[in-house]
């Protein structure tokens, strides 16, 4: 019972609660993991059992891979899909266009953490303050990004398709990868870049493909996960 997990979550719940349904399912006594997903988000969330999670940091990420779908022209209160449209904007940036901004997106830069977080905000969650309609000036961080790469957007339905999920890309869209420092908030780059091209966007795929060494090619799903697919500890110390 001591080893990792390489999961795979899918989008709409939450990653306690995916960590729930595996700690119960394999009878697990203690389960820890390497960096939460935002329920919206989906992808590799590394699971720690038993004994394994005194590996944390030993096995701490210093950067991960993402990839997001940006819809262009909608901004949404939680910066991804779950939320209500509070900004809209008729200016859609061509591939060029992006292609000529990418680059500012690389290397140290500052970006807004979302209203909708975790983060403490006089001693209480930022998410609270934003349910409970109170205002408030988030937080800024510096973050390293390593890379902002533009894909094709059919390559976002395969990726879905991949782990399972169905998905009808929405007009006005594109797909990128990124590869960012931990505790970067992807949809808070998604407004940066939105911004930067003189409209507005939200982040409506946020899928995460690799922590440190754990790849989604080898991530097993919430519904077929086993002990099988439980990791030696020994293979990392």
């Amino acid at each position: 019972m001591d080893g990792i997990i390489n999961l795979c979550k899918p989008r709409g719940i939450s990653s306690f609660r995916a960590l729930t349904v595996v700690k119960r399912r394999l009878k697990l006594k203690k389960v820890g993991h390497l960096g939460t997903l935002d329920p919206a988000a989906c992808g590799v969330l590394v699971l720690l059992c038993g004994r394994a999670t005194k590996l944390t940091n030993k096995l701490h990420a210093p950067s991960k891979v993402y990839r997001t779908l940006i819809v262009w022209g909608e901004e949404t209160a939680t910066l991804d899909c779950e939320g209500e449209v509070v900004a809209t904007s008729e200016v859609i940036p061509s591939i060029e266009q992006i292609q000529k901004v990418l680059p500012s997106m690389e290397g140290q830069i500052e970006i807004e953490v979302p209203k909708f977080s975790a983060v403490h905000i006089d001693g209480k969650r930022a998410y609270e303050l934003a349910r409970q309609g109170i205002d408030f000036v988030p937080p800024k961080k510096n973050v390293a990004i390593n890379r902002f790469k533009l894909l094709d957007n059919q390559q976002c339905v395969e990726d879905l398709s991949a782990i399972g999920e169905t998905f009808e890309l929405p007009k006005n869209c594109n797909y990128f990868e990124i590869e960012c420092e931990t505790g970067t908030y992807i949809r808070s780059l998604a407004k940066l870049l939105a911004t930067r091209l003189g409209t507005v966007a939200t982040a409506a795929v946020i899928l995460r493909t690799q922590v440190g060494a754990f790849e989604l090619v080898n991530a097993s799903t919430l519904d077929s996960v086993t002990l099988n697919n439980m990791q030696s500890m020994e293979d990392y110390l």
